[in-house]
């Protein structure tokens, strides 16, 4: 057998399982990242931050803010960007359908929507898609319930595959989880039983498979014995997956926790932490290259923070929206009774990015090191403060190590700069091609 790719159909064939096993062989390729495959991942806030407590002083970061204080693990690897521009993207509120394309925007209203693809889309089209087929993961986080911002596409989402064209972001993590990690024919609108059906039903086929593989090989030469062991090994490594994935929990990890409530307040932590552990799972195991996160829409009147965060109160003293904390009560009084809670919940989002997501990932094994190391994350937003809807001074951070590439454990105010520029510096880190222009100064190495 000189090609082993074409002689295993007709191998399939004689051992009498047919053609009907070879996509569950193929899959293999799909539950594992491709040795130096590189990652890109959007965390997209609402309402801006705080800068009195979030940005520090341009230059080498030295001691953090009170709102970051919590990536002091990986500080030298942090970029933190303030005082960007969304130019043409329309102003406050109205940018944040265009905050990812960076180039202009086009629409008669206050919502913009851009005329071409975002960052994530660039990006996973010049990666291009894994075995497994998702392009791009984009999930959002309790994105449907009243107060409704607005029903505008360029109020509601910021990651758009063209023009006219957004990606409406899945708020359900067990849809996610059955969708990705369903694995190969399985419905993933399937329940539960069924889905472990189909997987003991494709065990058992492994099973045979294995056994008369060992059977065959001992007829065949030191050339042929070689790819049958290779083969062998993938059939063992899917029999491994399918042990485990996934109503047993995956290989990959990220299977949701049961019993959340999707409508309630409260269990906002809940979706926010399943969607992470899901971004996480396709990373580690090649499913995507590109995951991003919703955390709000372009206002964010639909969550109540007094309902999670601890130091916020039950309800607002501003009923601005709704009775609630909401993002754009936080927004515009990010001060009641004498406390901050804007800072405060600013702060919340990076402590539990660094526990939920960051120090996951260092701590994932991966070719070369870690998960973390073939990662590069933007933490985005539309808006300087809510407070002044401010889209010429837009704050930005880029974690990650950036393969060597990026100046990071700094500080690098953007000075109006385009936030289109911080874009190129990122897809120049990865090594992609794209149509951002030059990179932001001092971003880049040398």
């Amino acid at each position: 057998m000189k090609d082993w790719k074409l002689a295993r159909r007709d191998l399939l064939k004689h051992l009498g399982v047919g053609a009907a096993c070879l996509p569950l062989l193929q899959t293999t390729k799909g539950w594992a990242a491709p040795v130096g495959q590189k990652n890109l991942v959007i965390l997209q806030m609402s309402e801006g931050l705080r800068q009195t407590y979030w940005k520090p002083p341009g230059g080498p970061l030295a001691t953090l803010t009170p709102t970051l204080i919590s990536f002091e693990p990986i500080k030298s690897d942090l970029m933190v960007i303030p005082g960007l521009t969304n130019a043409g993207g329309g102003g406050g509120h109205g940018s944040y359908g265009c905050v990812y394309y960076g180039m202009g925007g086009t629409g008669g209203g206050q919502y913009k929507e851009p005329t071409g693809k975002t960052l994530d889309q660039v990006v996973a089209n010049a990666l291009g898609a894994p075995a497994s087929g998702h392009l791009s993961l984009n999930l959002g986080i309790q994105m449907e319930r009243a107060p409704r911002s607005t029903t505008s596409p360029g109020g509601t989402m910021c990651f758009w595959t063209g023009a006219g064209n957004p990606i409406n972001p899945t708020g359900d993590p067990y849809a996610v989880y059955k969708d990705i990690f369903a694995g190969g024919d399985t419905n993933p609108n399937a329940d539960p039983a069924t889905i472990k059906r189909l997987l003991a039903q494709k065990k058992s086929i492994l099973d045979y498979v294995g056994d008369t593989l060992d059977d065959f090989k001992s007829r065949l030469g030191n050339d042929d014995r070689a790819a049958i062991d290779a083969h062998h090994e993938s059939v063992r490594q899917l029999e491994q997956q399918l042990a485990t994935a996934p109503v047993d929990a995956s290989k990959c990890g990220g299977a949701p926790m049961a019993g959340i409530d999707l409508a309630a307040y409260e269990t906002y932590p809940k979706v926010m932490q399943a969607h992470l552990n899901l971004m996480l799972a396709a990373l580690k195991c090649g499913v995507t290259n590109v995951a991003t996160l919703q955390t709000g829409d372009s206002s964010g009147n639909n969550i109540n923070f007094g309902a999670f965060v601890d130091g916020l109160p039950a309800r607002s003293s501003n009923n601005y929206k709704s009775p609630y904390r909401n993002w754009h009560d936080l927004g515009h009084n990010p001060i009641q009774a004498g406390v901050d809670h804007k800072k405060i919940v600013d702060k919340w989002f990076m402590d539990q990015w660094m526990n939920w997501f960051f120090m996951p990932m260092k701590a994932a094994p991966a070719a070369g090191g870690t998960l973390y190391d073939n990662v590069l994350t933007l933490i985005g937003n539309h808006m300087e403060e809510g407070a002044n809807h401010n889209s010429g001074a837009i704050p930005w951070m880029v974690v990650g190590k950036g393969w060597g590439k990026l100046n990071s454990g700094t500080c690098i105010p953007g000075g109006g700069a385009k936030v289109s520029s911080v874009m190129a510096g990122i897809c120049n880190a990865i090594g992609v091609q794209h149509p951002y222009g030059a990179p932001l100064g001092g971003m880049i190495k040398g």
